[in-house]
């Protein structure tokens, strides 16, 4: 590791505070042309400055100083959502920075420590599957998950691996990203936006599960398909399309039990009977006037629980007991600042037991 600042590092730091140029000149008390200089690589970050600028980002110097190649996200690929959305360029490029520095962070936390799955997680190549709800079926045979609602789905998730982080991504234009590492020997990532209502939580996790594992290469049509993945998986056409048959606008009561018993939002079952064939064009469009006029686009009733993820929490649980590690230890293992990591990782700590092995790794 050189003393000098990896100049990507601080444009990623910098992006996942949703700061300018501009803004860290300011709160570094240096000009902008300093740090666009700094970023470009024309001008070596080091001694003082160095001190300043990782002082202004809320961040330990080591965090800047690190040389391993900054890649990008591999495949939730943000600029193809980009297209179909309100997403901006820099609500972009802080959303990667968060995942990034997420990475980074839950690599140096999981230092010491294995993580034992209860069912391997794999990618299954939709070319081969045919279509994502085979995938999606395949999926719950592979991974014996019975018949009927989800009870976790991110309790399922931990327990074949995934490392699921919860963090504010900044934005509404963005519910979660996920990424397999470079290396195969590492968990996955999947950093979820906190405060989501708990069906949505649960739809787009389901539907981020979709992208590790049927998405190798980008394509147009994969935000659809993980869309279909998620339906598929929540809930299988083969158990949901006796309860939705015969349905019409005026089976609202019925739509909130069933939203209740699935943990599936009224807006994605009225998608799923109509996916189903189980209602009309005509009807499904009489469903969103209703629904419009109800005020449910953004709110729905029936509020339901989001789910909370304990891998992480049980490993920093791990750090304490077996190593003997403080937060200072913890934050410099995340390398972040101590307020910072107790901001991000300790705040909402669960005593909850994990949800796969986790095993001490002999140094």
């Amino acid at each position: 590791m050189s003393e000098v600042a990896h100049p990507r590092l601080v444009s990623l730091v910098r992006e996942a505070r949703g700061w300018s140029q501009k803004d860290l000149a300011e709160a570094a008390h240096v000009s902008q042309g300093f740090v666009s200089k700094v970023e470009s690589g024309l001008l070596d970050l080091r001694g003082d400055h160095l001190t300043g600028v990782a002082a202004a980002l809320d961040c330990p110097p080591q965090l800047l100083l690190d040389d391993t190649p900054v890649q990008g996200l591999e495949v939730t690929c943000l600029h193809h959502r980009r297209r179909h959305s309100k997403m901006t360029a820099v609500t972009k490029r802080r959303i990667e920075a968060i995942t990034h520095l997420t990475r980074i962070s839950v690599e140096g936390l999981l230092h010491g420590i294995e993580i034992v799955p209860q069912a391997r997680l794999e990618r299954l190549d939709i070319e081969e599957f045919g279509d994502p709800e085979t995938v999606a079926r395949e999926l719950r045979v592979r991974w014996r998950v019975p018949s009927g609602p989800i009870v976790n789905v991110v309790g399922l998730l931990e327990a074949v691996g995934v490392i699921v982080v919860m963090r504010r991504l900044g934005t509404t234009a963005q519910d979660a990203v996920s990424t397999w590492p470079h290396d195969a020997g590492r968990p996955p990532v999947m950093v979820v936006n906190s405060g989501l209502p708990g069906d949505r939580q649960r739809f787009t996790t389901t539907h981020e599960a979709g992208h590790l594992i049927m998405h190798s290469v980008p394509g147009d049509d994969q935000e659809r398909e993980a869309d279909r993945f998620a339906a598929e998986f929540l809930a299988p056409a083969e158990e949901l399309a006796p309860l939705l048959a015969g349905l019409t606008t005026a089976d609202f009561p019925r739509l909130m039990q069933l939203k209740a018993q699935w943990g599936i939002s009224i807006a994605a079952l009225i998608r799923r009977a109509y996916d189903l064939e189980l209602i009309s064009e005509r009807q499904y469009r009489e469903f969103q006037i209703k629904v419009g006029r109800l005020g449910w686009r953004t709110v729905e009733p029936g509020t339901l629980t989001g789910e909370t993820p304990q891998t992480l929490n049980s490993v920093i649980g791990v750090h304490i007991t077996e190593h003997d590690y403080s937060v200072h230890d913890l934050a410099r293992a995340a390398v972040m600042t101590d307020d910072a990591f107790a901001r991000t990782y300790l705040s909402g700590q669960s005593d909850s037991s994990p949800r796969t092995q986790l095993r001490l790794v002999t140094p």
